[in-house]
């Protein structure tokens, strides 16, 4: 956790916070932007004001304070007393300074335009192909992200939102994969192959016919065009872009994951090429889910997130959901969960985009009432 700043202490006028409660109003809102901000770099999440309000208002005297969203009470009183302790504070008295609060934003957190990534969902074969979807066994048909361009995608779309859709069938076509992809070896490249005897490991290369869903020459044309369309949206959109690449997996045992856990949303990320999220960022997402029941798991089953190479810096997050949340596998038909899961996924939008999330603080600002 990040210390308070010389400039911070500078700009309050205070040492140490033992005179927090006798401080003007002006210092006293940079003591309580620093206490939140801490919080919420504990957390791993932010929160609104009146959240932060009512945690203060509680948690110096024990009185009883509800769960907030999926941390539970001792959550988020305990960091906060531990953060006060620090400095040598143990009570603050609720001010009706909280009321004029500001809220903190930051271009690590929240983003000015978000790109929707959706490479998987199409079941099509590109016209005068010798495959269909139709041709596809039980096995190979679990693999598309059947419907995530209509849970991930708004209708009508925002205007901070762009979108890019593949739209042809992964094993035709796997935009997602590498040119010299590990998993070439297992029949899963940019072009899927399969042993035509059926019930044979692709692994298992023996005196049985190989074929492959496309053309390799043919396939990578499309799949390099698509990508250089992602790449011309991504330096259109500039800074501040975050790329949501949107998945769904398969609850049953297929080629990809011959045992599904059990957890109902997967989040990805890369640690390792600049693309990551801000910790606070991320923990809005996580939250986001958590809060609202599901069981999230952390690059797993399924790690990272699609990166494009373009000379604009821009953040990326996978987000996979499971296929027995909105859809029956067998036959394909949506259930009665689509439309709650489309609507918690699209909420998340407005966590991470800058203009949104202010609007949602300049309207829940706390009543004085509320605060002494």
């Amino acid at each position: 956790m990040s210390q308070i700043t010389d400039d911070y202490r500078h700009c309050a006028c205070f040492d140490g916070f033992e005179n927090a409660v006798t401080m003007g109003e002006n210092q006293t809102k940079v003591i309580l932007r620093v206490l939140k901000y801490q919080l919420e770099e504990y957390l791993k999440i932010e929160m609104c004001d009146d959240t932060f309000a009512e945690i203060v208002n509680v948690v110096p005297f024990l009185q009883p304070a509800r769960p907030f969203g999926a941390y539970s009470t001792l959550g988020y009183i305990q960091p906060l007393r531990k953060i006060l302790g620090r400095y040598g504070l143990s009570e603050i008295q609720p001010m009706s300074v909280l009321h004029f609060f500001l809220f903190r934003t930051s271009v690590d957190r929240y983003y000015r335009n978000i790109l929707l990534h959706v490479p998987h969902s199409s079941t099509v074969f590109p016209e005068g192909v010798r495959y269909s979807f139709a041709d596809l066994p039980r096995e190979e048909r679990l693999l598309i992200d059947y419907y995530t361009d209509e849970l991930f995608i708004p209708e009508p779309a925002d205007e901070y939102i762009a979108s890019a859709v593949f739209p042809y069938c992964r094993l035709y076509c796997d935009v997602e994969r590498l040119a010299k992809d590990p998993l070439e070896k297992d029949g899963l490249g940019i072009s899927y192959s399969r042993l035509e005897e059926k019930g044979i490991p692709f692994s298992c290369r023996r005196a049985v016919s190989i074929h492959s869903y496309g053309r390799i020459g043919e396939v990578f044309d499309y799949y390099a065009d698509f990508h250089a369309q992602v790449e011309k949206q991504l330096v259109k959109l500039k800074d501040s872009v975050l790329l949501i690449d949107c998945h769904s997996f398969s609850s049953l045992p297929n080629r990809l994951n011959q045992n599904p856990p059990d957890i109902d949303i997967c989040i990805g990320y890369n640690s390792d090429d600049g693309t990551k999220p801000d910790e606070v960022a991320l923990g809005n997402i996580i939250h986001h889910f958590k809060s609202r029941g599901y069981k999230v798991g952390i690059n797993t089953p399924f790690s990272n997130s699609k990166t494009f190479q373009v000379p604009t810096d821009y953040h990326s997050v996978m987000i996979e959901v499971n296929k027995r949340l909105y859809m029956d596998e067998e036959t394909l038909a949506k259930t009665d969960g689509f439309d709650r899961l489309k609507d918690d996924i699209q909420s998340v939008y407005g966590l991470l985009h800058k203009e949104s999330a202010l609007n949602t603080v300049r309207t829940s600002r706390p009543s004085s009432d509320n605060l002494l």
